[in-house]
């Protein structure tokens, strides 16, 4: 109820009637519908407790592609469960914390000005921005504070998962130049592209993106990012971004992925202690014990209990 009212009072205080469909608009709309139209129902009958959330999360996103407005996506009931945060007391520190940052005016500031694309819940506590992109932009400063890496520095992040595309936004919008690959289920990766596409950001093909030194790859090819990841000689400038999405997948694919992302130079995850039939907790410790010199931080999210991050960056052989 809460959240109900809170979002009644900021759609009349901030909203806005959605504008009439410019062509282009209309193309991306036709792409996300054709997309969908051609990917079937997945079966969650033999799924594992974590996949089939997943999986069911899927479909429910096709339903509603295929018969809702994409241009209200934002408001609809997967997508606030799963991936856009419109009301959490939390968001107040989260914003406070930001506030506090030197380059708060210069940098944040800007970079957190929410978009009207997907039709945005606005923050009550800055309606200038929303709760989800000031959450990613806490995540960001977080991670910044302990490893030093800056998004704006960097020339390739790799983002397993990615929900709707905010934090890959979030990126251009502080400044990033460089490669951007999200790894997703299919209709997620449809999500994405619709998104970013509508933004004006550089959303590419594969064969274009591999030619390029920028833009954005919206991928559900595991082998893709397998490929695209052997042929990058150069981590210096790399980021793996994992937000609840890897520990939210079954162990199998996991144990694909993380291979692929051993030798970039840093690393943002989080992740709920226990999900499903996974204990992340241990599974991670596992992990970053693998890896060779790589200084971590494990933080545990003391406004959101039993959920953790783990923020990591490579040192030099010879320190």
């Amino acid at each position: 109820m809460l959240k109900y009212i809170v979002e009644t009072f900021l759609d009349l205080v901030f909203g806005k009637p959605l504008p009439v469909l410019s062509e282009l608009e209309q193309k991306y709309l036709l792409e996300l519908n054709n997309t969908f139209q051609n990917t079937p129902l997945l079966d969650t009958k033999n799924a594992s407790p974590s996949e089939s959330v997943w999986l069911a999360n899927s479909n429910r996103l096709r339903e509603l592609v295929l018969t809702g407005d994409p241009r209200r996506f934002l408001r609809w009931d997967v997508v606030t469960r799963t991936m856009f945060i419109s009301y959490a007391r939390y968001i107040d520190l989260e914003i406070k914390y930001l506030k506090r940052l030197n380059d708060w005016s210069s940098r944040w500031r800007p970079a957190i000005r929410e978009s009207s694309t997907g039709y945005p819940t606005r923050c009550i506590f800055y309606p200038a921005s929303s709760a989800n992109l000031i959450h990613h932009a806490y995540h960001l400063a977080r991670h910044e504070e302990r490893t030093g890496v800056r998004a704006e520095d960097l020339d390739l992040v790799f983002e397993f998962g990615g929900g709707y595309g905010s934090m890959c936004r979030l990126f251009y919008n502080l400044g990033f130049k460089g490669k951007y690959v999200l790894l997703d289920l299919p209709g997620f990766s449809a999500l994405q592209r619709y998104y970013l596409k509508t933004l004006g950001l550089p959303v590419l093909a594969m064969p274009e993106f591999a030619e390029s030194r920028h833009g954005i790859l919206c991928t559900s090819d595991t082998m893709v990012v397998r490929d695209m990841i052997r042929n990058t000689y150069d981590f210096k400038k790399s980021m793996f971004i994992a937000t609840w999405s890897i520990s939210e997948c079954p162990i199998a694919l996991r144990d694909m992925i993380m291979p692929f992302v051993a030798g970039f130079n840093s690393f943002l995850i989080a992740y709920r202690d226990e999900f499903g039939e996974v204990d992340n907790s241990e599974y991670f410790s596992h992990w970053k014990g693998m890896l060779d010199n790589v200084n971590w931080h494990l933080l545990p999210i003391a406004h959101i209990p039993d959920n953790t991050y783990l923020f990591g960056k490579h040192v030099s052989k010879n320190k």
